[in-house]
């Protein structure tokens, strides 16, 4: 297996007069989970859309092995799950899956309940199936590198040892970025954490730095 690691960095994002990131900062690497946390409005979906080339920002650098990222060729090497809807309401789930280059069936056999929905609409599925299909639109694609935001919304509850299973397993040969109000699921699978406050990520190694910046409350 050959093991490669990602380096954000340097990522300024402002809105107007607003800085809402002056220094933000992750990394991943092939074999870990790394968890991203922050309160509402911290930056962290700024900082993904900035990465992917979504959202125009003063500053951000991009490497993958030491090597800068052509930012333009940036989804063969990350796949991105955003927040919102990733597929379009009107398309049909299958062609979502051939336009990933993912084999329906495959996703079928890990999840049976969807054998059914191969012509169906996007729009015709519940806001929990369509999550579910999207995260294993992403995770069974071909890329070193995928960064899920927020992947338990809307999921089912018993569902989410299902994602945090699939997460685990992709993480072997993958270096995985997940962010998610859900910190008992996300701290459950990540091998690390950073947290974004202030505009800038800091490392997690304890609760304690959680309490420090913002982000848990001494009490909980």
């Amino acid at each position: 297996m050959d093991k490669h690691r990602l380096i954000v960095d340097s990522v300024v994002v402002r809105f107007g007069q607003k800085t809402v990131l002056s220094g933000g900062y992750i990394t991943s690497e092939t074999g870990m989970v790394t968890g991203l946390l922050g309160r509402n409005g911290a930056g962290k979906s700024g900082m993904f859309r900035a990465l992917m080339g979504g959202l125009k920002v003063e500053n951000v650098m991009v490497s993958i092995d030491g090597k800068p990222v052509d930012r333009r060729k940036i989804g063969y090497s990350i796949k991105y799950l955003p927040q919102g809807r990733l597929i379009p309401e009107g398309m049909k789930l299958h062609r979502a899956f051939d336009l990933y280059g993912v084999n329906y069936w495959t996703f079928v056999n890990r999840a049976p309940q969807f054998s059914r929905h191969y012509d169906s609409p996007i729009h015709e599925l519940s806001g929990g199936e369509v999550r579910l299909a999207e995260l294993y639109l992403v995770l069974l694609s071909d890329a070193p590198f995928y960064i899920l935001d927020e992947p338990f919304t809307q999921v089912d509850p018993v569902n989410i040892d299902e994602v945090k299973a699939l997460i685990r397993e992709r993480s072997a040969d993958h270096g995985i970025i997940v962010t998610d109000h859900n910190y008992d699921a996300l701290s459950s699978v990540a091998d690390n954490l950073f947290v974004i406050a202030d505009g800038y990520t800091s490392p997690v190694h304890c609760r304690e730095d959680l309490v420090r910046h913002g982000y848990l409350r001494a009490e909980e």
